[in-house]
């Protein structure tokens, strides 16, 4: 049976995350020896720990010195909004971990065609940054934070930043607001990913207007486990939330089975704010939802004292809805798709719902 593995931290002490990790690695029968692996950490952007933007520099170097002590070949990569994978480590934190312990850095700028034989999209090849199978093994380690559009990024949601940046905007502006479609395509992009483990790093998560802008707060959860659907949905049962686009999906195409879940008990999460931006796949007539889309889904909306103007909500919007207008973005709401990418990449969250 597939498993879920937990355990509730209250801090990033080293010593209990590298027990956790190597307690948890012996309980999914992970064997990751000699091998030449590399770690995905969520890098949306080159914010400080304290922000809970990015997985934690601390949860990285716990999971590579359980790995550098099996004798592992160490890479490490992300595909960033909009700086280099180096700066945004190096703003993170993560690249001191890097240095320390003698780390690689793939930066995610191949352009790799992947096939998907079978997928739940309607869609079959994918441009990614990195080839996943050029390593024996890919470590997943999203971060705990809510996602305008998809309600939540975990493990799944992670794995999209295997796509080449240049790609990202062109797979919103094809799902545009179905965020059905945009679940399944990300469902496809994890398969063809494969990661061997998937590991959650919750113990300081972010709630509210996520995954960049959000309010960081004290959870206290880690996870891991072989299945990242498995653990999704098990997270989303923890916090309360139900039928969020990707499990929905992966209930749809049996994704999801039985787990057991190992380790210490978590107990459920009171008071987790999710995003202001409202489910947008309504069971009806499409001229319909299209209607109600217009009046109730949430728009994004500048807050001029905290705009600094940029420019990047410019570069990453993928319908082309913003103009500058003296010196400061203006939005087209008629031609925006509500992907609320300007909104994740605004590194001054100057950007609301």
């Amino acid at each position: 049976m597939k498993r879920v593995v937990t355990a509730a931290l209250s801090s990033y002490d080293p010593g209990a995350l590298q027990q956790f990790f190597q307690e948890g690695f012996e309980s999914i029968g992970l064997s990751l020896n000699h091998c030449k692996v590399l770690l995905k950490p969520n890098l949306v952007m080159g914010k400080p720990p304290r922000k809970a933007v990015n997985t934690h520099p601390d949860v990285v170097r716990a999971v590579a010195a359980v790995l550098l002590d099996r004798s592992c070949d160490v890479y490490i990569g992300d595909s960033p909004g909009y700086e280099s994978t180096e700066r945004a480590l190096k703003g993170s934190g993560i690249m001191d971990v890097v240095k320390d312990m003698g780390l690689k850095v793939v930066p995610f700028n191949r352009l790799i065609t992947k096939r998907q034989q079978s997928g739940v999209s309607p869609y079959r090849f994918f441009t990614f940054g990195e080839d996943p199978c050029a390593y024996d093994a890919v470590v997943n380690l999203p971060k705990l934070k809510t996602h305008g559009m998809m309600g939540l990024t975990l493990g799944v949601k992670n794995t999209f930043g295997f796509i080449h940046s240049l790609e990202k905007a062109r797979w919103h502006l094809r799902a545009g607001q179905d965020r059905m479609l945009f679940a399944s395509i990300l469902i496809d992009i994890h398969r063809l990913v494969s990661p061997a483990v998937t590991i959650l790093d919750g113990i300081i998560a972010m709630d509210r207007e996520g995954p960049s802008s959000g309010r960081a707060r004290d959870m206290g959860l880690i996870a891991l486990s072989r299945d990242a659907f498995a653990l999704d949905h098990y997270i989303e049962q923890i916090i309360g939330i139900a039928s969020l686009p990707i499990t929905v999906k992966a209930m749809e195409h049996g994704l999801i089975g039985e787990y057991d879940v190992h380790g210490q008990k978590v107990p459920p999460v009171a008071g987790f704010e999710m995003p202001k931006s409202v489910d947008t796949d309504w069971a009806l007539p499409r001229f319909v939802k299209k209607i109600l889309r217009s009046v109730f889904v949430g728009k994004p909306r500048l807050n001029l004292e905290k705009c600094r103007g940029c420019g990047i909500c410019l570069k990453v919007c993928p319908a082309g809805s913003l103009v500058f207008l003296d010196q400061r973005p203006v939005f087209d709401h008629k031609r925006c798709i509500r992907c609320y990418c300007c909104q994740e990449m605004c590194p001054e969250g100057a950007i609301t719902v």
